[in-house]
């Protein structure tokens, strides 16, 4: 779907939701997921993620969680 160039200027997003209600489209922008890369710091290092990864897998596996 082509949008007119006055509205492409506003809007920044290159892929949209598309959502039907009745007789209309809405369009909804949706962020490009390669920009949003590093744009969310973690407080965690990847070892630490890891661990608690393996940590929780092991409690599993034990019996002491459930998911």
């Amino acid at each position: 779907m082509t949008l007119p160039a006055e509205i492409r200027s506003k809007i920044k997003a290159t892929r949209f939701l598309v959502v039907f209600e009745g007789n209309s489209i809405r369009l909804i922008p949706v962020p490009d997921p390669l920009k949003l890369k590093g744009s969310v710091k973690i407080p965690w290092s990847v070892e630490e993620l890891e661990e608690a990864g393996e940590e929780f897998v092991s409690r599993r596996v034990e019996g002491q969680v459930s998911v």
